[in-house]
């Protein structure tokens, strides 16, 4: 349950409005005293706020050097607007290179000491990197600027990490106070009382999040585990085979789900589940030590490249996808690497971005053949025939011998 998120849904919907403002968009009534980032932006040259949209835009996309040119552009035209240097804070945050990040995010606060999030992605920051204190007064800032449910979980984690359970209790009471549907609060009060030894009431705090968010896989595999814990082992197996079923990947809820059919005395499943446990445990950690390393060496291109592989080794491909991002921002040219990262947009069934950097390794190097062979099969199935017939061609002009686009060749060549 990881809540460290960072804080730009809504700078999203304020570029929007810096773009329509001759439209009418506002957030509030005509007599509400606009805020110095209103100001900002609508003081600020139209082009500045469309430039950070396709930014943001790139950003979620994993086009992280392209989101950073994008930014600078938008700094260029607007130097004052502090929406450019917070939008480089996520983006480095995005990165791991949370000291880049801060150094954004203090260029924030000396164009605007009242802009809103900068306190709670600062204190993001911090946590991430261990300095639980800091992130903890950046928290109580951000909350006595801009009162959340957010900013109130956030000092709710950080205290729960000092060890401080009251101070921590009372700051998720007051998150669910603020909004009664937050199911990440009802979950960290679940994991109060679990560590406290009150198993009832983290089970019925845990239902309640779950309730509220039944299709979170890390809620389920919580509650999942929290019931065998106490026992009722017949409800948990039906949570714990879900999680396992769309994350085969995932270990613990692999060993638990193992456990549980023991338990139930379906013993030739437990014990399939707990073998493949064992197998995944190595997995496991391989992943966490190249995690580290990487997050700890972010400018290391190799760390992200063998933390990505080994995240593709056990079908986490999300992931994997998003470690080849942050190597490929750091050498935009490694061809090999995008092709790989191509691959895997492929294997998830995202054929438009695959075709898109395909098409970017080609453009660079069109005699980069594997890239011709795999853009022939999507336009294959695409039913695109002369298309796949060119790139296939194209694939055998700069690597003769390959077999697979000889065999293709000559099946398109005899289809009717």
């Amino acid at each position: 349950m990881d809540d460290l998120k960072q804080y730009s849904a809504y700078l999203f919907y304020s570029l929007l409005c810096a773009l329509m403002i001759g439209a009418g968009c506002k957030s509030g009534s005509d007599e509400e005293q606009l805020s110095q980032a209103a100001l900002q932006r609508q003081a600020a040259d139209p082009k500045a706020a469309a430039l950070l949209i396709r930014a943001e835009d790139a950003s979620r996309r994993g086009d992280f050097n392209a989101a950073l040119a994008l930014a600078d552009s938008a700094g260029l035209v607007a130097p004052r607007l502090a929406d450019v240097p917070f939008l480089r804070g996520l983006i480095f945050a995005e990165l791991k290179r949370f000291d880049e990040a801060q150094a954004a995010y203090e260029a924030v606060l000396a164009l605007n000491p009242n802009y809103q999030g900068v306190w709670l992605n600062m204190g993001n920051n911090a946590f991430r990197q261990g300095d639980i204190h800091k992130a903890l007064d950046m928290y109580r800032k951000e909350q006595a600027a801009y009162p959340s449910a957010v900013a109130l979980l956030q000092m709710g984690r950080a205290y729960a990490q000092l060890r401080k359970v009251d101070e921590a209790r009372e700051a998720y009471e007051q998150a669910l106070a603020a909004d009664s549907a937050y199911a990440t609060a009802y979950m960290r009060l679940s994991e109060l009382y679990k560590e406290e030894g009150d198993l009832e009431k983290a089970v019925d705090y845990s239902r309640r999040g779950l309730n509220l968010n039944p299709d979170n896989l890390n809620y389920r595999y919580y509650v999942g585990s929290l019931l065998l814990l106490t026992g009722a082992v017949d409800e948990a197996v039906g949570h714990l085979e879900g999680v396992v079923k769309q994350r085969p990947w995932h270990y613990w809820a692999t060993y638990n789900l193992g456990q549980t059919l023991l338990r139930l005395g379906r013993r030739e499943e437990g014990e399939h589940y707990l073998a493949r446990a064992d197998t995944l445990q190595e997995e496991l950690k391989n992943i966490q030590d190249w995690r580290e390393l990487a997050e700890m060496n972010p400018d290391q291109l190799m760390l992200w490249v063998n933390l990505g592989e080994a995240l593709r080794r056990t079908g986490r491909v999300d992931e994997a996808i998003h470690a080849f991002h942050i190597a490929l921002s750091l050498r935009p040219e490694y061809t090999a690497l995008e092709s790989n990262l191509a691959n895997l947009y492929l294997a998830r069934g995202d054929t438009v971005t695959a075709i898109s950097h395909y098409h970017a390794i080609l453009q660079r190097d069109p005699t980069f053949s594997a890239a011709w062979l795999n853009l022939g099969v999507l336009y294959a199935n695409a039913g695109q025939l002369e298309a796949a017939r060119s790139a296939w061609e194209n694939t055998l002009k700069y690597e003769p011998n390959d077999s697979l686009a000889q065999a293709y060749l000559t099946q398109l060549l005899n289809t009717p």
